[in-house]
C-alpha cells in the first residue's frame, strides 16, 4: 500500500509582484488550485540571492487543494524550474519556485543541490526533511533555512497539516481515491 498523500507547496520568492502573479497562473495549470497562501514577508536572510534578483526581495508559501503522491517532487522541481525559466528576462529568474510537500510527520523540500543530509531522488533532484512535526509544531533541524524557521512559516505548514489531515479524512490518501 503506498503512503499517504501528501500536500504540494512552493516557496516562491520575488521581487515584483507582477511576476509573482504570472508564477502562479502557471503554478496553478501544472498543479491544480491553490488553497493556502502565506503572508509575504521579507527575504533578507541572506544574500545568496542579491546578484541574481538584486535587493528587496519577498517570499510567500502557497499551497495546492489536491493531495499529492509523494514520489511526484521530482516532476514538481522539473515543473518549477521550467516555469523559472520561462518567465526569466534576459536569462535572470524573475521568481524562485522551490516545491516541496507537507506530512503529517514533516516537511520536505526539493533542490539541485547536493549535501550530506539530502536524498538522491533522480532527474538531478536532491530531497531533504526540513522540518519535523513534534509536540504541536514543525520544528526545524540544523540544516533548515532561517525562512522555514519563521513564525511566517510555522502558520503556513500548521494550516497546511490541518488542510492535509481533513482532505486524508475525506478519503483522498491514496491513488485513485
Amino acid at each position: 500500500m503506498p503512503p499517504a498523500r501528501a500536500k504540494l507547496f512552493v516557496a516562491a520568492m520575488f521581487r515584483e509582484d507582477s511576476k509573482l502573479e504570472r508564477a502562479i497562473v502557471e503554478l496553478e495549470e501544472a498543479f491544480g488550485r491553490l488553497d493556502l497562501r502565506s503572508e509575504v514577508f521579507e527575504f533578507n536572510f541572506t544574500s545568496y540571492y542579491e546578484a541574481e534578483f538584486g535587493r528587496d526581495l519577498k517570499k510567500l508559501f502557497l499551497g495546492f487543494e489536491e493531495p499529492v503522491e509523494r514520489d511526484k517532487l521530482v516532476e514538481a522541481k522539473l515543473k518549477c524550474l521550467e516555469i523559472e525559466d520561462k518567465l526569466a528576462v534576459e536569462r535572470r529568474r524573475m521568481v524562485n519556485l522551490d516545491p516541496g510537500y507537507v506530512t503529517l510527520d514533516n516537511v520536505v523540500l526539493s533542490t539541485t543541490k547536493e549535501r550530506a543530509h539530502r536524498i538522491y531522488l533522480g532527474q538531478g533532484v536532491f530531497a531533504e526533511v526540513t522540518l519535523m512535526y513534534i509536540r504541536g509544531k514543525y520544528q526545524p533541524l540544523p540544516w533548515s533555512y532561517a525562512d522555514y524557521r519563521t513564525e511566517i512559516a510555522q502558520r503556513f505548514f500548521l494550516a497546511a497539516r490541518e488542510r492535509l489531515k481533513k482532505a486524508l479524512r475525506l478519503g483522498k490518501s491514496f491513488s485513485g481515491s
